[in-house]
């Protein structure tokens, strides 16, 4: 298929304009591959040229000495020209043994005419040539597409597309998973196939022609790479193209495994709920582990939150949600299980590497994924995440779960700029949670700020406001004013009214920490309303 795509030097000497050329020199460059051609007449062409051309000439730019030919002729070697023809007779008799010898060393063709040619009908004919090759390669290709479709539709679809790229490139075809062994799709013997293999593993593969390899990307993950090996010259743009396709189709093939395998795990939610309430012992979970995973020992765990403000369990999105999550954690190193509640999607982070950096890649995890663009594009989930308490022992999961839902609670009435993921970096909000809950929050701010709120009420004041920036200023009346945008006068009627408010003993440290608490609660709760 290969040398039915591209233009070979080979076949442009079949052509009825080169009946009666010769080809003196590098007659083993005749598999060249010829992309355009060129009527030149000057002898530095270095940067003209891109490579794969055809140069017809008349000498006329060198016909003071073989020095300048030979010059020429390395040029066209370094720019990887497809070969030079030239017109003998007026300006040149014969081509200089130097050059025949040149030309030979590096297989570069030199073709002569030995009676005057019109080089315009020669390139509209070589041309033609091209065009038609360039055709043929767009039909191939999107019968390859058409083709690579249909098998996506069958079983053992990854083999499959495997063999189809290598009949039709015939070169060559390794696939390198990113878990599991490499394959090599050859006529070769097995033993060669080693060796190639061992050959890349050890970066020492030796071919005269060239390689050309790419990643197989879900989720901006990589899965696994293809490779293949053209031992015949430079890959072609058509081969180029054809790794292309498949690498997207494979990809496709990963996609729907990682969806079937997402898909089964989703019958383990029932068992795992079962976990996060804490029913099952460090055994019975030792063994689920290990059914799932063999050599899963995990060091420490979390219990990590999507809330959701509406939730199908089997809704594709929710599929598609956790593969991706398991995509990205995996890549920092854990293990994930998964369950889909009413409101929320819970993820178990089994950790795998040593706990000291666990919150660390725990974060950098979360932070990748809300860089995705398939969730910034699901309106059907929001940004709240939660972490709970990273625990030692499985069994205490359910404590992490516990805090992790505690700690969604929160993150949802406080601006998210100015909360942690992880329930241990809430610090004076699980305090307030706490006294929430326990019914003694409300109670506790009117004792500290009722006066002022009173006031502000009642006067549609801003005593609140300056209260919270005075604090915030560690009692500074200079920066306060300033923040406040008012003049210094101002600022000490205001704190004159607050003083008479609260005492003249608010300012002092046990009695201001309980209302800094108090405010900050007082800020929680009106959020929650």
């Amino acid at each position: 298929m290969k040398n039915e795509i591209k233009l070979s030097v080979q076949e442009v000497l079949e052509n009825e304009h080169f009946q009666k050329a010769e080809i003196v020199a590098g007659k083993s460059g005749t598999h060249r591959t010829v992309k355009w051609v060129h009527v030149m007449e000057i002898s530095d062409v270095s940067n003209l040229l891109n490579g794969d051309e055809l140069i017809l000439s008349t000498g006329v730019g060198w016909k003071e000495g073989k020095k300048t030919l030979l010059s020429l002729v390395q040029q066209l070697i370094d720019c990887r020209g497809a070969g030079l023809c030239i017109e003998l007779g007026k300006y040149m008799s014969e081509i200089p043994f130097e050059i025949i010898q040149l030309a030979d060393r590096h297989d570069f063709p030199i073709i002569v005419f030995y009676e005057e040619v019109r080089f315009v009908d020669i390139t509209e004919s070589v041309h033609t040539l091209i065009i038609k090759k360039q055709y043929q390669m767009i039909t191939d290709l999107e019968d390859y597409s058409r083709r690579l479709n249909e098998v996506l539709l069958e079983t053992d679809t990854k083999d499959k597309i495997l063999e189809m790229m290598y009949e039709q490139i015939d070169m060559p075809v390794i696939y390198f998973p990113k878990e599991g062994h490499a394959e090599v799709i050859s006529n070769k013997a097995k033993k060669e196939n080693q060796q190639i293999l061992q050959s890349i593993n050890e970066n020492r593969l030796e071919t005269g022609g060239s390689i050309a390899r790419q990643e197989i990307h879900v989720w901006n993950q990589s899965f696994a790479e293809l490779m293949i090996i053209s031992e015949e010259g430079t890959m072609t743009e058509f081969e180029t193209l054809i790794l292309d396709r498949t690498v997207t189709a494979l990809a496709q093939v990963i996609l729907r495994e990682l969806w079937t395998e997402e898909r089964r795990r989703s019958k383990e939610a029932d068992w795992i709920q079962e976990w996060l309430k804490g029913e099952h012992s460090e055994e019975q979970i030792s063994r689920f582990l290990i059914n799932l995973e063999p050599d899963l020992k995990p060091k420490t765990a979390a219990v990590f939150l999507l809330h959701a403000k509406q939730l199908d369990k089997d809704s594709s999105n929710i599929t598609y949600l956790k593969m991706l999550m398991r995509s990205v954690f995996q890549e920092h190193g854990f293990f994930l299980l998964s369950a889909a509640l009413k409101k929320e999607i819970v993820f178990i982070l089994l950790d795998k590497r040593n706990k000291s950096d666990c919150k660390q890649r725990i974060k950098a995890g979360i932070e990748q994924i809300l860089r995705s663009e398939y969730l910034k594009n699901k309106p059907v989930f929001h940004n709240q995440i939660s972490v709970g308490t990273i625990v030692d022992k499985l069994t205490e999961v359910k404590t992490s779960y516990e805090k992790a839902k505690i700690a969604s609670v929160i993150r949802e009435n406080v601006p998210s700029e100015r909360t942690s993921y992880f329930y241990n970096d809430l610090h004076i909000y699980r305090l307030i949670y706490a006294a929430q809950e326990k019914g003694i929050l409300d109670e506790f701010i009117a004792d500290y700020l009722h006066p002022v709120l009173a006031f502000d009420k009642l006067h549609n004041a801003k005593l609140m406001n300056t209260l919270k920036i005075y604090l915030q200023c560690n009692g500074s009346k200079k920066e306060a004013a300033e923040r406040l945008y008012i003049v210094r006068q101002t600022l000490y009627h205001r704190l004159d009214k607050l003083y008479e408010l609260l005492g003249e003993d608010f300012m002092e440290p046990s009695k201001r920490q309980a209302i800094e608490f108090a405010m900050c609660a007082y800020e929680y709760v009106e959020r929650n309303k």
